[in-house]
């Protein structure tokens, strides 16, 4: 196929007004009563783990962290030693059998289908009253079930920015959930100094599933992480996909893909990532990832991991492109306003997609999100970029029809 051409990107939103939009969907969420526990258990050391861990800390909270063995304790010691983040942290192996709080979360990074065994064996923890949290992006139906026997004080969770960092707090409005507990939630989310956002679905997940994808996509048919992660670090995100989903943990991104392999579900599916995880690349907890994290330091370009994605793009027949980063830029913006457009249509209001987005992938608050920037792109020239790109590329860039519809509705408005 032709590599399909790059169009121009329009001049750039209006600064202030962009501002002022997510001003206007935080506003009502920031607003209200602090939740705050004099204790809390965090079971776990994924990195969503620790950051939330730190934060309960600093915010005044007694923290026990529960590790499953004495390596996982030393690991976690040591990086919390690094970031002068164990004041107030207590760690534990295993579940001490007097331990009670007033806050659990279980945020342990295992695969949905283990969480509702999890939360079953630690939810003496909190006792007959403590909150109980499981924090993650996608609670199982065993979950969700076991949800159902505790309305008054189990919710599940997660947070949208990369570790350490949390902003903001999506919190799954399943129902039957207690008005008390989701306030609870707000609450402590609040006392962190995070945004709490009730919501039936999560938001952030699907977001950052396209964007990640997007840009392994990218890397398997040439380019490489830091020249995708300088690309949109040149455009104004915080951190590029790569070295964000590093913080993340690439396990987590390996346990979405077997999900969606099974339902056929992925949207750009390509190997990359998928070898990397059973070759050891973890991300930065793992001291490799997309990059080399020596000595637990910054990030360290790795060239073994441009040679293995030309490997594996040989092996599929790929021929490489070398993708400029306005290009670069283009197609992972396209791909997220797609995307936004999506939820949109399954109800979600454009505003908080675009305060989640801001927050899940470091989209630029200066440009509003990606429907706010899609709507000043136009949403019919960003259903003709992605078609030109169907044609050259292939047919996962097809726009979907929820953006075709949103470039109909804005051209009869």
């Amino acid at each position: 196929m032709t590599q399909a051409p790059r169009p121009a990107w329009p001049n750039a939103p209006d600064p202030a007004a962009a501002q002022a939009y997510l001003s206007a969907a935080t506003a009502p969420l920031v607003r209200g009563p602090l939740f705050s526990p004099k204790t809390a258990a965090v079971a776990g050391g994924s990195p969503q783990a620790l950051g939330f861990a730190v934060a309960l800390a600093r915010a005044g909270v007694a923290v026990t962290l529960i590790e499953d063995d004495q390596h996982d304790a030393l690991r976690v010691r040591e990086t919390l030693a690094r970031a002068e983040a164990l004041t107030g942290i207590d760690i534990v192996i295993g579940q001490p059998a007097s331990l009670r709080t007033d806050l659990l979360v279980e945020a342990s990074g295992n695969c949905p289908l283990q969480r509702a065994a999890l939360i079953a064996d630690l939810s003496p923890i909190a006792g007959t009253n403590g909150l109980i949290l499981s924090l993650g992006p996608d609670p199982s139906v065993d979950a969700r079930s076991r949800a159902a026997s505790y309305t008054d004080r189990l919710l599940f969770i997660d947070t949208a920015a990369p570790p350490p960092h949390i902003g903001l707090i999506e919190i799954l409005d399943l129902g039957a959930t207690s008005e008390l507990a989701l306030s609870r939630a707000e609450g402590l989310a609040r006392l962190l100094g995070a945004i709490p956002l009730r919501t039936p679905s999560f938001i952030a997940a699907p977001l950052l599933a396209c964007f990640e994808d997007c840009a392994e996509h990218l890397i398997f048919h040439g380019s490489n992480p830091w020249e995708v992660d300088s690309a949109l670090e040149a455009f104004g995100f915080d951190l590029g996909p790569c070295a964000a989903q590093d913080l993340r943990g690439l396990d987590l991104a390996y346990a979405r893909h077997r999900r969606e392999d099974a339902d056929k579900a992925r949207h750009f599916p390509t190997p990359v990532l998928d070898r990397m995880v059973p070759e050891g690349r973890l991300g930065r907890k793992g001291s490799v990832g997309w990059y080399r994290y020596p000595g637990g330091g910054g990030r360290v370009i790795d060239p073994l991991i441009e040679d293995l994605a030309r490997e594996e793009a040989h092996f599929a027949g790929i021929t490489p492109q070398n993708l400029s980063e306005a290009t670069l830029q283009h197609r992972l913006i396209l791909a997220l306003i797609d995307q936004a457009a999506r939820l949109h249509a399954s109800g979600v209001p454009a505003p908080l997609i675009d305060l989640v987005a801001t927050q899940a992938t470091g989209f630029p608050a200066a440009l509003g999100g990606p429907l706010f920037f899609g709507a000043h792109l136009g949403f019919g020239t960003a259903v003709a970029h992605l078609s030109d790109l169907a044609q050259h590329e292939g047919p996962h860039w097809t726009p979907s029809n929820a953006l075709a519809a949103l470039a109909q509705t804005k051209a009869t408005a």
